[in-house]
């Protein structure tokens, strides 16, 4: 191990970072394999589909990482110049960006609420409309591909239903626009360009999943752009921005209760198993003395 991955582990060790991310990392992984096990898409047996499973694990080894004591001679060895204390506050600073790569998502999200929240404009209803329309059209694609019949689309393509989805869909293309004309007027103000290469690398990516399939390319390159553009937006706006994180349990989420009782259950199986097992063993012992 070099000496930066020595100092890194001393200062999660030093302040107690360490327990505090193992316990959280844990939080979070048997979340999103709760989450895995309710999921009804990419399960090869589909009667599997929104059932909870338990899983037993077995820790094939564990280990214990010691590390020496951070001084200035020891700072000096990961860089010339650094210092115990501008080392902790230069990995502590180094570890927080790492953290909060894991929120840029939910970040984004609150962003764009607030940000839509604070802008007062009317949007035009050929806006609104335009918008549904193209959302009520991707919608009939999906269910085409998903195997549902074209007569029945037929039925489902009515003024009628497409006025109710228009009015389901209404806020959230209301919400959309306005944070685009936001996102793109803070761009305008601070100068915030995407760079040609960002998006030329998110293109090619995107024209190797198309393979063979149709592509609008001058479509697909300005969506491209404007949510690159955005995304910079965000930073910046959380650069120069006051951010507090109020972390909430998602319903659906990680249900310890549950995990609990299948792992009871699981256990009283085997109990169960083994006590059947042993009675076999002594009927077979008893007959062979016989």
């Amino acid at each position: 191990m070099n000496g930066l991955g020595l100092c890194l582990s001393y200062l999660l060790l030093l302040h107690g970072i360490c327990l505090r991310r193992l316990k959280y990392l844990t939080t979070i992984a048997r979340f999103h394999v709760a989450r895995s096990l309710s999921t009804k898409q990419k399960l090869r047996d589909k009667t599997l589909a929104g059932k909870k499973a338990v899983f037993d694990v077995e820790v094939a080894s564990g280990s214990i990482r010691t590390v020496p004591e951070v001084t200035d001679e020891f700072a000096a060895i990961v860089r010339e110049g650094l210092t115990a204390e501008t080392l902790v506050s230069e990995l502590r600073k180094a570890i927080d960006e790492e953290d909060l790569k894991e929120f840029v998502e939910e970040r984004n999200k609150a962003l764009a609420k607030s940000l839509a929240e604070r802008l007062d404009c009317e949007v035009p209803d050929t806006i609104v409309t335009n918008q549904a329309r193209e959302k009520y059209s991707e919608m009939m694609t999906d269910f085409r591909d998903n195997g549902m019949a074209d007569e029945e689309i037929k039925k489902m393509i009515t003024p009628e239903n497409f006025l109710k989805y228009k009015d389901i869909e209404k806020p959230d293309v209301v919400r959309d626009f306005k944070v685009s004309m936001a996102t793109d007027e803070i761009a305008r103000l601070e100068g915030i360009e995407v760079p040609a290469n960002a998006v030329d690398e998110q293109m090619a990516n995107l024209r190797k999943e198309a393979g063979d399939s149709e592509f609008d390319e001058n479509k697909m390159r300005a969506s491209v752009e404007s949510t690159l553009q955005r995304r910079l937006v965000y930073d910046f706006l959380s650069e120069h921005s006051n951010l507090e994180v109020e972390y909430v349990d998602e319903e659906g989420g990680f249900d310890e209760n549950l995990m609990n009782q299948l792992a009871e259950e699981s256990l009283q199986r085997e109990k169960e198993l083994e006590k059947q097992a042993a009675e076999v063993d002594a009927a077979a012992s008893e007959e062979g003395e016989a």
